[in-house]
């Protein structure tokens, strides 16, 4: 269109030169008079249209995003107060009115490399990496951060010249960061800032195809959030018999999201948890208790805990049951008292339930062993451990999901797998069929406060569906759209 116009004007200009006597209508009727114009000014009149439809429908299709920009205001800097970061040294530099920074480069800090040191390697003057070192030491808990720099940090930098001032961003973690710049009187300042986040509901659904695992991360499912489900559900879920394809779930959760990066960086406690196994639906929600730590109900109020979980470890399979087998090792047909679980070296296992250490050792056969007191009647015994965790200590209290050793293949095993107990007033049961009592439930002088948070958990799921159907509404409206244009063309 546009080099069909142009050279519609080139005609004219032409033409005009040409012909022209003084006499606009002249010019007029010998220009229409040539054919080749005519044919033009016809074929920019029937395409008219079609630009402007075009046109159009670029504009609805395309996405659209809504930024809001911050200008950058000098201010006083308070040492004491923690600011929202601005994410770059250019920018940072910008804010609080610093000597202006060029070329701005990147390191990492290196294994057991402190902060003097990587300055130094990265070209800083001795008596700059002083400065800026004291600098950070006049913070608020500024010796801690010295020593407690992480590996591999990420180092922002802008070496310092006459006419160019020095600053550094170090990533402190991932919720701060700390900048040191040049003042307009060159001394070297370091302030701590945070960095600026949001918190997003977000609902996650899914059917299960090969495993809950697998199904789950891939229908976006951060692990944290995953592996709070699991252990949330294992009281309930024999996950090794009770998982068929084809099940659902669904879960709500609130993640934190590092609003510079667009990132995620923490996932808050489950909000709602659902999984249908073969038609049967289990649903808990949410509700903290007196000292604000979250627990979990079904809708009538009843905890979702048990005394013992049932299966003390992720991601593994049952390999052996409870009852008379032919021994792998010993070659004889031999009650086998327990379940085992195949798993690599080294996978956590975790706590069945809330006791006490009763014994952290070697234990004969069993090799590496743990047994938990849980309460007067119920134990638990844990055995062919590869190690124990730093904090298992006989007569120590732990508590009910805690990671207590890790799968190995000590004592009398054929392989790394975890052998698993329940023991009932001392004689050792089948873990699949013991009826085990259940948490405490919510108080029935406080049920219908429950039942109300209950509803307003399930008005907020409901306008995250609606919202989730408008944005596959308006995909799909987009995908059509196009099409449509393709079809206007055959």
């Amino acid at each position: 269109m546009l080099v069909i116009f142009i050279h519609f004007c080139c005609k004219i200009v032409g033409l005009t030169f040409k012909y022209y006597d003084g006499s606009i209508p002249f010019i007029m009727k010998k220009l229409f008079k040539i054919k080749s114009l005519y044919n033009i000014v016809v074929t920019l009149v029937l395409c008219l249209p079609l630009y402007v439809f075009f046109n159009a429908d670029t504009a609805l299709s395309s996405p659209q995003q809504i930024t809001q920009v911050e200008i950058p205001t000098k201010k006083p800097v308070d040492l004491n107060k923690i600011e929202e970061s601005a994410d770059t040294v250019l920018n940072i530099v910008q804010k609080v009115g610093a000597i202006p920074v060029v070329n701005v480069k990147k390191t990492n800090l290196k294994v057991n490399e402190t902060l003097s040191s990587a300055l130094h390697r990265i070209n800083f003057k001795t008596k700059n990496v002083n400065k800026i070192i004291n600098s950070i030491y006049k913070l608020k808990n500024g010796r801690k951060i010295l020593s407690t720099l992480p590996a591999n940090m990420i180092i922002n930098y802008s070496n310092p010249s006459k006419l160019i001032g020095g600053a550094l961003k170090l990533s402190y973690s991932k919720t701060y960061d700390i900048f040191v710049w040049q003042d307009l009187k060159s001394n070297f300042v370091s302030q701590v800032f945070l960095r600026p986040t949001k918190l997003t509901k977000t609902l996650v659904k899914g059917v299960i195809h090969s495993s809950l695992y697998n199904s789950a991360i891939k229908s976006g499912m951060p692990e944290s959030t995953l592996l709070d489900m699991i252990s949330l559900l294992g009281f309930s879920v024999d996950f090794q018999r009770e998982i068929r394809q084809g099940d659902t779930f669904e879960v709500l959760y609130t993640k934190e999201i590092d609003i510079l990066k667009n990132k995620t960086i923490k996932t808050k406690p489950i909000t709602y948890v659902s999984i249908t196994l073969s038609g049967k639906k289990l649903s808990y929600y949410n509700y903290n208790d007196k000292y604000g730590l979250p627990q979990y109900y079904d809708k009538n109020g009843k905890s979702s805990k048990r005394t013992i979980m049932k299966t003390p470890i992720n991601g593994a399979r049952l390999s052996s049951r409870y009852g008379v087998r032919r021994h792998p090792v010993l070659g004889y047909t031999k009650m086998h008292r327990g379940l085992d679980f195949a798993a690599p070296s080294g996978t956590p296992v975790f706590s069945a339930g809330d006791g006490i250490i009763e014994k952290a050792g070697w234990n004969g056969s069993y090799g590496k062993y743990i047994k938990i007191r849980h309460t007067g009647t119920y134990k638990t015994a844990y055995a062919h451990l590869s190690g124990f965790h730093k904090n298992i200590k006989v007569g120590k209290r732990i508590q009910q999901g805690k990671t207590i050793g890790y799968v190995g293949s000590t004592g009398r095993s054929t392989g790394p797998h975890l052998h698993y107990e329940v023991l009932r007033n001392n004689k050792q049961v089948n873990p699949m069929k013991i009826k085990l009592p259940s948490g405490k439930n919510i108080h029935p002088s406080m049920i219908e406060t429950f039942k109300n948070h209950v509803q307003n958990i399930m008005t907020q799921k409901i306008a995250l569906e609606k919202t989730y159907e408008n944005e596959k509404l308006a995909s799909s409206a987009k995908v059509s759209l196009q099409k449509k244009k393709l079809n206007w063309f055959t």
